[in-house]
């Protein structure tokens, strides 16, 4: 921006004493270039207009050092490094600049706070066009004497902003409007680009409400508008008055248009004749501009003509997706939808051959219900795991000065790692006692909200091609921003990179395989030692009973069953894990502070250590011949092994204590070998990355399961399918393989690793407001999926009894972006490659478990099973070849994995533009399938993405109804993934 720096410090100076706000703030500042360390100075600060300058110092007399326009900004509260009175300044043009204050009182940054947010222009006109229209809503006129909604050449905000009805379900009344003849473009040069903007008047009010706008039909006379006028039950009436606002779209991109014309009907005109083309003259100063074209829809019958006669709606039949063999479900018992903050389009888009029936789609799209509570419960079984880490590391006693040094260091590192944690676990629990289910784009790196997957959301497209239930079908798709951890940076790589470049790691994380997993195998025995310990517990337990009610058939079979128990943990004790763990806590004890028992052990060989148990069972065994063969009563039988069975357990716990902390040991020489190396493990390192990779990929998972069965729950073989071959999720990615995009990829892989783990399984609800729980150990979780006992009652048996749900993931992933061209002409695609392959090997896996399970089963699905068939060789066809974004992949293996009856995810860096593009294309091609006239493909490409919900998922993330693209990364992108033009601008995301 260019200035006269003289002149604005004149204004500043004119303005002291008489600006808008003005006072003292503390404002963060950086020194240096290389290493920043920030700084807070303490600055007097004036506000006036839009323009907020700052002095040197705090002092209204000190010189003024900067000025910041307020444009395209808005402020948040927030705190840092303690201080709760603290805010900070964010721009939304794409700068990266930030600004950070804080006061030193709750109140004055309360009062800053407000009125920094209402010092823009943007927000004056804002407040113009809403006081403009109260105005108009109580006159029936618009103040400055235009009577379309905006005047002459003037600059819409709303252009490409569906205004909402307020309505869900099925319309009771469409209508589809054409134009043709129209005259007055752009100079009376070129046709000109229409919509048309749909206003109502229900007597006895006296004042127009818009109602609904169409897409934009670029340089047409005679255009065909796709987007019906749909009217709900309650939002019309017959005596309801009609007025239709035809513009002509100059300039998309700044909303600028002017009107052609306009004209008016009501209701009763058009439902006198519904199988008439009802024309209407478009008119301008009454000067006639074309003709306005409308055919119209009834789903009811009217009622008698009259203002507060209404439509009576028809019960709208429910919509199901399997036409296959089917449960018999009631529509009132279902899953609890995991969605919320619904946002629906409708269209309807012609057919081919048939182009007076159409195709009626509804597009939706919603917040997960998921987005915060199942992180929350990731988070509690992670500090779950910690506190126990630590009470074993706290239990070793003895230890040398330097491995006590060691282990303290590894204990302050766990608990620095539980204190961010939790405090990240009561920032989401803010969040959700708001109300909050979705984390904006622009917030991806916030380090509190780390753990909650970005712009989590679940799409879904309803096509009606016939009045009939078999005629509508529900696409689902969820749709959320990479699985990767944005607040730590990429200065490592992501996870498949540290892990590649410390081998140390894969004997310490579940990466490998279990035997050949360190940490693994000595969890596992600890797991089977203390198995052990209380199954010798147990059966002792059965040997004093016997022993009391004097039973010597049950005392004999209860001192071989405790015999059994203790060789059996004899035979874990003497694995060589644990002797190599016995020699090396052996050798860093100084033996102070240590039990008596170990220290007067000669050795610590698994052998020496369990004579002593040996010796106290021999002599158990002992005591138990001679009370048979003496015969003696049940008070004395009790009395003989009371004191030989107490020490054969105390033995065993004074075993398991030295056999426990060896492995403990074993435990903290990983975690301090990890902590010093090149990737730490702990806080900002390995592990904590891990995490939060984990808690995206289960929250979006189970978002993606959830949906597909609350879709699919009527269907026999699905519930077969999942139950015996697991569910099949299909990730879509559109990451590139250049930069911090890399990063992201390399966390991806090990998120679908992760995901491989994961199990689902039915739990009968206790209530409607039952949501899904997490159980189980990290990385190896397993998600209870409430259901209502309706349904819970005629789910197979196996499901019923609790049988797990396996999950088998798939990534295929394309860059289609700038950095991917980048990536194609100079850097390296192996990886993109490599990922591609590995699914299509997985998928076919599952393929052939599907066609040997179902390929047989009823024409539909060996039909299914051969279509499957065909698509797979078409997509190792393209996984195979040596093509620069072959998005074929994309497509091939999504519809693939449709036809498999598999969840559906797609991402990019924050699920808004890229993603965007994915999902509308989908649906563009799923309408194809569907009986769409294909020369329509682009027009229903830019509608979509124009005037659909993933414009309006722009908007939630950034404040602008616009992708995030600049004119380069649109030429670059390919040709079915470009936004119209006007829809695209260079953005902060």
């Amino acid at each position: 921006m260019k200035f006269n720096s003289k002149e604005l410090a004149s204004f500043a100076a004119y303005r002291i004493g008489r600006a808008d706000k003005e006072g003292s703030l503390w404002m963060r500042e950086s020194d240096g270039y290389i290493r920043k360390k920030e700084n807070y100075c303490k600055r007097w600060c004036l506000l006036s207009g839009n323009l907020l300058f700052y002095a040197k110092e705090d002092s209204s007399n000190s010189p003024l050092v900067g000025v910041i326009v307020l444009e395209r900004a808005h402020v948040e509260s927030e705190a840092f490094s303690g201080n709760r009175n603290a805010f900070r300044l964010i721009f939304q043009n794409g700068s990266d600049d930030e600004y950070w204050f804080y006061t030193d009182s709750a109140r004055d940054a309360d009062e800053w706070i407000r009125i920094l947010n209402s010092a823009s222009y943007e927000f004056l006109r804002i407040q113009f066009s809403e006081l403009r229209g109260q105005i108009m809503h109580l006159t029936g006129k618009d103040p400055f004497g235009q009577e379309g909604p905006v005047s002459n050449w003037a600059v819409s905000p709303t252009l490409l902003q569906q205004p909402s009805s307020g309505y869900d379900g099925e319309p009771i009344f469409e209508l589809l409007l054409s134009c043709s003849s129209l005259v007055g473009g752009v100079r009376d040069v070129s046709p000109p680009s229409p919509l048309i903007v749909t206003s109502c008047m229900t007597p006895p009010q006296a004042y127009w409400m818009r109602y609904a706008q169409t897409e934009l039909v670029d340089k047409s006379c005679d255009p065909q508008f796709t987007t019906p006028v749909a009217f709900f039950d309650g939002s019309i009436y017959t005596a309801t008055q009609l007025k239709f606002d035809v513009f002509d779209v100059c300039n998309r991109e700044e909303g600028m248009m002017r009107p052609l014309g306009q004209c008016q009907c009501t209701v009763q005109e058009l439902i006198r004749q519904t199988d008439k083309l009802h024309r209407f003259e478009i008119k301008y100063d009454d000067i006639p501009s074309g003709y306005l074209l409308i055919k119209t829809k009834i789903n009811c019958v009217a009622k008698k003509p009259s203002v507060d006669s209404r439509f009576s709606p028809e019960t709208p039949p429910t919509s199901s997706s399997d036409t296959s063999e089917s449960l018999q479900v009631s529509s009132s018992y279902s899953f609890r939808s995991p969605i919320d903050n619904m946002v629906v389009r409708s269209f309807k888009f012609p057919k081919l051959n048939d182009v007076s029936t159409g195709i009626n789609v509804t597009e939706s799209m919603g917040e997960s219900l998921f987005t915060f509570t199942l992180p929350m419960q990731i988070i509690e079984m992670c500090l779950a795991e910690e506190n126990v880490t630590i009470g074993q590391f706290g239990s070793l006693v003895g230890l040398s000065e330097h491995w006590e040094i060691i282990r303290q260091e590894v204990c302050l590192e766990l608990r620095n790692l539980i204190e961010h944690y939790s405090s990240s676990r009561e920032a989401m629990q803010v969040e959700a006692e708001l109300g909050r289910l979705f984390k904006k784009s622009v917030i991806k790196d916030k380090n509190t909200l780390e753990f909650v997957p970005v712009n989590l959301h679940v799409q879904e497209m309803k096509v009606s091609v016939g009045k009939e239930e078999k005629d509508r079908t529900v696409y689902t798709c969820v749709t959320v921003g990479c699985p990767t951890a944005y607040s730590l940076k990429y200065r490592q790589g992501g996870l498949a990179r540290m892990q590649s470049s410390v081998p140390l790691l894969a004997s310490s994380t579940t990466f490998s395989p279990a035997t050949e997993n360190k940490s693994y195998r000595v969890k596992h025995l600890l797991k089977r030692f203390t198995q052990h310990q209380a199954n010798i517990k147990l059966r002792s337990k059965k040997l004093t009973a016997a022993a009391e009610r004097g039973d010597y058939k049950e005392l004999k079979g209860a001192v071989q069953g405790v015999a059994e128990c203790v060789a059996m943990l004899e035979n874990h004790c003497t694995v060589t894990m644990v002797q190599e763990a016995l020699k090396d806590w052996y050798k860093a004890l100084d033996f102070t502070g240590i039990p008596s028992f170990i220290s007067s052990l000669s050795s610590l060989d698994p052998k020496s250590v369990l004579s002593v148990v040996e010796q106290h069972m021999v002599c158990v065994e002992a005591q138990v011949d001679g009370v048979i063969t003496s015969k003696l009563s049940p008070a004395e039988c009790n009395s003989h092994l009371e004191g030989p069975v107490s020490d054969l357990l105390k033995a065993i716990d004074q075993c398991m204590e030295v056999f426990q902390s060896a492995l403990f040991f074993v435990l903290l020489k990983e975690h301090y070998a990890l902590q010093i190396s090149k990737v730490p493990i702990g806080l900002k390192g390995f592990r904590h990355r891990r995490d939060i990779v984990f808690s995206h990929t289960v929250t979006t998972a189970t978002t993606s399961f959830v949906m597909k069965v609350l879709r699919s729950i009527g269907s026999k073989h699905f519930l077969t399918q999942v139950q015996e071959i697991g569910f099949l999720i299909h990730w879509e990615s559109l990451l590139s393989t250049q930069g911090d995009e890399m990063g992201m990829l390399e966390d991806f892989i090990t998120a679908m690793h992760d995901l491989n783990s994961l199990k689902f399984r039915f739990v009968q609800a206790n209530s409607a407001s039952d949501l899904p729980r997490c159980s189980g150990t990290r990385y190896k979780v397993v998600v209870d999926v409430p259901v209502q006992s309706a349904i819970f009652r005629i789910l197979p048996k196996e499901l019923r009894d609790g049988h797990d749900i396996s999950t088998v993931a798939v990534l295929f992933t394309q860059g289609v972006n700038e950095q991917q061209s980048l990536a194609d002409t100079f850097g390296d695609t192996h990886l993109q490659d490599q990922i591609n392959i590995k699914s299509l090997q997985r998928l076919v896996q599952y393929y052939e478990k599907f066609n040997q399970r179902f390929g047989s089963v009823g024409l539909q699905l060996s039909q299914r099973a051969k279509a499957v068939g065909n698509l797979l060789q078409q997509l190792r066809t393209q996984v195979h070849a040596r093509k620069t974004k072959n998005t074929d992949i994309l497509t091939l293996s999504a519809e693939l994995c449709r036809l498999l009856d598999s969840g559906r995810i797609t991402s990019c860096k924050s699920a808004k533009d890229r993603t965007a593009m994915s999902v509308t294309l989908e649906e563009a091609h799923i309408l194809i399938n569907e009986g769409m006239d294909p020369a329509h493909f682009q027009q229903t490409l830019d509608i979509l993405r124009s005037q659909g919900t993933r414009i309006r998922n722009a908007e939630k993330n950034v404040g602008v109804p616009l992708y995030a693209f600049n004119a380069l990364q649109v030429v670059t992108l390919p040709k079915n993934y470009r936004p119209p033009e006007g829809t695209y601008k260079k953005l902060q995301t």
